[in-house]
């Protein structure tokens, strides 16, 4: 069967997938956005021996005017449409998109009798209303109620949806999607070989003096980077705090740094997939951060990358949020309300005094990932809605 699979934000775990499937005899092309700041696309860039389609847009993405973005996310979906015929699937599962973009490829799909599977990761509609609240307060709920209306159209016209989280499930009632397309499939972390020397990349950037509280990915309207700061400005000398990223987020850190003269936190842009894992290993407790709002429509899947590194994670999200639960279950790190300051220092300080504690916890976080993250029967997951959807 010929399958392309579109993951607009060019994330690790969606390759998993693809070339799982390819090596199960499957024609497998893996579509990804080539035109963002804040996406780590050299993720792609590393793989080899798959059919990689790097959608590229005439200029780099702008995330944060509203307007120029609403262009080129058309823009993006024309272009995404055309690479897929290309290929000629039988079958797209389409992931992150931006809504007006997934719209462009739904339709694109229908109309040449390709199956469209939409691989819910966002509750997008629902995240426009609540970031724009604050933004543009008279015309958010206008705005909100346009999203939400497409998304729900979306998803009833698709094929499929695979939905990352059982809490969705509400919403696809809600937007009247058939029950018998909606499945669950949550996400996963790439389980990478131990590195051997675990300070390496910390002497690579000259960090292997203090202890390393380490943030990484997207920075976006999601997420709080003021309580970075808020840490590092309490733990000074004792351990600095580390933030691998880019965009907007980022920036904001950087100016922090010089306004605050805080010369414990460092800002790095992404790095080579290579060095991943010894970028993990350098770091004694790996940070998450998500807004309360954000936990109702998004779940932080760098959760699971952290599990995989086997290093104790410290989660200001969400209690109720599924990557909340899934350390409370695991045993494999703290998590305090997202506009806990205090309390996220104090868990903080906690695994700083108790080396102990940091390694028990690692070795619950490594043992739930090895246990969940097989990929051969995600695979199977997969394959049986892509056969169920196809038949």
């Amino acid at each position: 069967m010929r399958i392309l699979i579109h993951d607009f934000g060019a994330y690790a775990f969606p390759i998993t997938l693809s070339r799982a499937l390819q090596n199960r005899g499957h024609e497998v092309a893996h579509a990804y956005c080539d035109s963002l700041v804040t996406t780590p696309r050299n993720v792609c860039e590393s793989i080899s021996n798959l059919t990689l389609l790097p959608v590229r847009t005439a200029q780099t993405f702008n995330k944060y005017n509203l307007i120029r973005r609403w262009r080129q996310e058309r823009e993006y979906g024309r272009l995404a449409a055309h690479v897929i015929l290309d290929f000629n699937p039988d079958i797209v599962i389409s992931a992150n998109a931006p809504l007006s973009a997934q719209d462009c490829i739904l339709r694109t799909c229908k109309q040449h009798d390709i199956q469209f599977v939409f691989w819910l990761q966002d509750l997008i509609g629902l995240a426009a209303s609540k970031v724009l609240k604050s933004k543009l307060p008279l015309l958010s709920s206008a705005i909100g109620r346009y999203f939400q209306s497409m998304e729900g159209r979306l998803l009833r016209e698709s094929n499929a949806v695979i939905a990352i989280t059982e809490d969705f499930r509400p919403a696809l009632r809600e937007f009247d999607v058939a029950p018998d397309r909606c499945h669950v499939i949550e996400n996963w972390g790439v389980l990478e070989k131990p590195t051997d020397e675990p300070k390496t990349w910390a002497r690579l950037h000259k960090l292997e003096d203090r202890p390393i509280l380490l943030y990484t990915g997207t920075l976006s309207m999601k997420h709080n980077p003021a309580i970075l700061v808020h840490l590092a400005q309490k733990f000074g000398e004792r351990a600095q705090v580390v933030v691998v990223s880019q965009g907007a987020g980022a920036a904001w850190l950087t100016q922090a740094i010089e306004t605050h003269n805080l010369l414990n936190l460092v800002v790095l842009p992404y790095q080579n997939p290579d060095q991943l894992p010894a970028m993990y290993a350098s770091a004694e407790v790996l940070l998450v951060l998500l807004t309360e709002d954000a936990g109702q429509f998004s779940v932080p899947s760098k959760v699971l990358t952290y599990l995989c590194a086997g290093r104790p994670v410290l989660a200001a999200i969400p209690t109720e949020n599924l990557a909340a639960r899934i350390l409370e279950e695991s045993g494999a790190g703290f998590v305090t309300a997202p506009d806990d300051h205090t309390g996220f220092i104090q868990k903080t300080e906690m695994l700083l005094d108790a080396p102990e504690l940091r390694q028990s916890m690692g070795e619950k976080a490594k043992i739930w990932a090895t246990k969940k993250f097989n990929i051969e029967q995600i695979t199977d997951q997969f394959e049986r809605v892509i056969q169920q959807t196809c038949a």
